[in-house]
């Protein structure tokens, strides 16, 4: 990090609107929101952010969101600025996937420094994408508003949300933070359920299924590169038979074939657990006669606590019996 412009940490809210987490964190306004981050960023780090953005309103019966135009130019000049650190996405939702196709990457195989993509669920594309780049860092990991949601009461949200944006740069400096209090870091621990597998060096590649099964066919998607990887997968709100759908869409791309191995995270619903039901889905998507080493973990998804998940960079698989730990190298 350094020179003589400050290094910038862009904010995004391009996928759900903000008004219900800030009414959730006690703030009035995106105003006020913003001040209450930059209060806890360190100071030597420029944050960026649209209030306009911040503050949309979506109506999902009239197209969701009508400001696709600003998102883009909003997204694509945060990534054209070599200044630019990290994208950190405020939180998910959706109508995000819809506009990727409108950016132009290219800048970043100029990039002579790293970038950070930061955020789940409806911005899996975006950080596998980034990933993708020699300069790309990946970390699929919590929209700090999120927060608000997993954490009660307020107060306890708030300094959670404030201890977000306090440790951001020792993890974007690649330390795993010694003094958090609310957000965890550390390996991701599995189960190996089928195949074997040994300890070494492993790549991870995926996200929301439901999401990368979107733009598989795409441009964007043959930008995402599986060969020789493990693929990590979770979703919410998808039922056994839109999880299959989900999962043909991997396999007529041929993903099956490409991967090392393959990491469930969670699935679930409001009325289920849909783990257990995607194991026997796979049983009808991977190749046959192909031992694809899998494996069950509830470290990553839509559930709390979240471990961090980087894309982008080897990660240390380590094996003892049929438990697996996943951590940074």
């Amino acid at each position: 990090m350094g020179g003589s412009t400050p290094d910038r940490v862009h904010l995004l809210a391009h996928a759900g609107p903000a008004h219900d987490d800030l009414r959730a964190l006690g703030l009035q306004s995106g105003a006020e929101y913003l001040r209450f981050v930059r209060a806890h960023l360190a100071p030597n780090l420029r944050l960026t952010c649209s209030s306009r953005l911040l503050e949309a309103v979506e109506d999902e019966w009239h197209g969701g969101r009508r400001d696709d135009a600003a998102r883009i130019r909003d997204l694509q000049e945060a990534i054209n600025d070599p200044s630019t650190l990290a994208l950190v996405a405020a939180n998910g939702g959706a109508y995000f996937s819809r506009i990727l196709a409108h950016i132009d990457f290219s800048p970043l195989s100029r990039r002579r420094r790293a970038l950070y993509a930061i955020g789940f669920s409806e911005l899996s594309t975006l950080v596998n994408v980034v990933a993708s780049y020699r300069c790309g860092r990946g970390l699929y990991w919590l929209c700090p508003n999120y927060l608000v949601w997993k954490l009660r009461p307020r107060r306890r949200a708030l300094a959670a949300f404030a201890e977000f944006w306090r440790l951001l740069p020792e993890v974007l400096a690649g330390r795993t933070p010694r003094q958090a209090k609310y957000l965890r870091f550390g390996a991701i621990s599995a189960e190996l359920v089928s195949g074997r597998v040994r300890a070494g060096r492993i790549n991870l590649i995926g996200g929301c299924l439901s999401v990368l099964a979107a733009v598989l066919a795409g441009a964007v998607g043959r930008r995402l590169q599986p060969e020789g990887k493990w693929l990590f997968i979770e979703d919410i709100e998808e039922v056994p038979y839109r999880v299959d759908r989900h999962l043909a869409a991997f396999k007529v791309a041929g993903w099956f074939e490409r991967i090392a191995g393959l990491l469930v995270g969670d699935f679930h619903t409001k009325e289920a657990d849909v783990q257990p039901a995607v194991l026997e889905l796979l049983r009808f998507h991977l190749a046959r006669g192909r031992k694809l080493p899998i494996a069950v973990t509830r470290d990553f998804g839509h559930v709390w606590p979240m471990v961090p998940v980087w894309l982008g960079r080897p990660l240390r698989l380590e094996v003892c019996g049929r438990r697996l730990s996943i951590s940074p190298d």
